[in-house]
């Protein structure tokens, strides 16, 4: 199974946990991260916790197979960019300038039994 068959399947997945209208797009970068193109939750579903619930859903599969995630907040879809850039952070993206995959946060893998202080 490639790279792209267990994205597909994350995507389809998540997309399908949700009630609405959920924009989701996964890829893979060529530097070997996974990409966060977009994760968007309908504005009636952001009080149930079902974003941050995507997002450790990825991260989870990216730690699985030992891959950096990458992306790029935005204030588009209704987003507070600042409350974005904060939440990222606290589940350990930061800032990265010149990365090879063109996004502006890259959160590390984290591999099983290592330890969040």
């Amino acid at each position: 199974m490639g790279t792209d068959d267990w994205i597909a399947r994350l995507e389809r997945e998540l997309k399908c946990s949700l009630p609405g209208m959920v924009l989701l797009a996964l890829d893979a970068t060529f530097d070997g991260a996974l990409a966060i193109r977009v994760l968007r939750v309908p504005l009636e579903a952001r009080a149930g916790w079902h974003g941050p619930r995507m997002l450790l859903a990825i991260l989870g599969a990216a730690d699985a197979r030992g891959l950096d995630v990458v992306c790029t907040p935005t204030g588009e879809y209704g987003s507070a960019k600042p409350a974005l850039v904060r939440a990222l952070r606290r589940v350990g993206f930061a800032p990265v300038s010149d990365d090879p995959s063109g996004h502006t946060m890259r959160r590390p893998a984290r591999h099983r039994g290592q330890v969040e202080v």
